[in-house]
């Protein structure tokens, strides 16, 4: 091959040999001006399952969450305007100090979103930042509403889980991290208690080592607290995605399904049912106790 063919082209025209252009390029558009945000340690949120169809799960994880959120705490983006002070010519500022003021509030709302979408590396699992300080409150007022209308709103979002903590998943930034967050729920009062662990791409964590450090974490903190697999006041998640580990501390954890919205609202067929069963099982016992007693009266007239 001539060293012509090699060269770049000089006159500024598209060259047409074939390669990977920057649009199918993964590493152009990890480091380019497209590059996604990642779910990094320090953040809290919502880890939201799906099955295959992520993108709608996230819409709809939008959609979700701000619908409550603007009941629960109103809309967000009512700031105040930057005022041009027009009806008082004596304290007139400057146009250009005007200006200034004008874009560092643009910079300042561009970060005004209460849930953002970040991505984890794992396949059906999403995860929506908040600058909310408690994601817990916010996915139980969900979740209980569900719970009581039984009313599915979204076909694509399998389980919504709040999350307090993201950390390093290795033991030790593991208990680092936990023994701040148990601080809130298992220092002052007992409580019964379960540990969840969920491992996705990570082989190297231990799953029993883990449970057994949070388990004695939690019992360190109060002597009182004990272990309750079936009916605990308290779950503690440990869900490990790759080389992060999301912790959080909820209640409720069975009660609701384990957080899962489509067998929250499942429930409704398996409530009907047995209350099926049970009307028709009181019509039965009315129906002989009728019967019984038709045939005394009977007897009795007899005699």
């Amino acid at each position: 091959m001539s060293t012509e063919t090699k060269r770049p082209r000089m006159d500024g025209s598209k060259s047409t040999k074939k390669g990977k252009t920057d649009s199918r390029n993964y590493y152009a558009k990890a480091y380019g001006s497209h590059r996604k945000n990642y779910l990094e340690p320090g953040q809290h949120g919502f880890l939201v399952t799906c099955n295959m169809r992520e993108k709608d799960c996230i819409r709809d994880s939008f959609r979700l969450l701000n619908e409550y959120a603007d009941e629960l705490y109103g809309k967000l983006g009512e700031e105040e305007k930057v005022s041009t002070k027009e009806d008082d010519p004596e304290e007139e500022e400057d146009i250009s100090v005007l200006v200034e003021k004008q874009a560092e509030t643009a910079r300042t709302e561009k970060r005004q979103f209460r849930f953002e979408s970040v991505d984890t590396g794992a396949k059906n699992c999403c995860f929506i930042t908040t600058i909310l300080k408690d994601p817990k409150e916010l996915a139980l007022r969900i979740l209980r509403d569900l719970a009581e209308s039984k009313k599915l709103k979204s076909r694509n979002i399998l389980r919504l889980m709040p999350i307090e903590v993201v950390t390093k998943a290795n033991l030790k930034d593991i208990i680092d991290a936990a023994g701040g967050l148990f601080d809130q729920y298992f220092l002052k009062e007992p409580k019964t208690f379960a540990i969840v662990f969920n491992r996705r791409y990570n082989n190297g964590l231990d799953r029993d080592s883990v449970i057994n450090e949070l388990a004695g974490l939690i019992s360190a903190k109060n002597i009182g607290n004990k272990a309750n697999l079936k009916h605990p006041d308290l779950a503690v998640i440990v869900e490990v995605i790759k080389g992060l580990c999301l912790i959080s501390v909820v209640p409720e954890y069975y009660e609701l399904r384990k957080y899962n919205l489509v067998e929250i609202c499942a429930q409704k067929e398996e409530d009907e049912q047995a209350k099926q069963v049970v009307e028709s099982v009181d019509k039965e016992v009315a129906e002989a106790g009728e019967d019984r007693s038709d045939k005394t009266d009977t007897k009795e007239v007899t005699d």
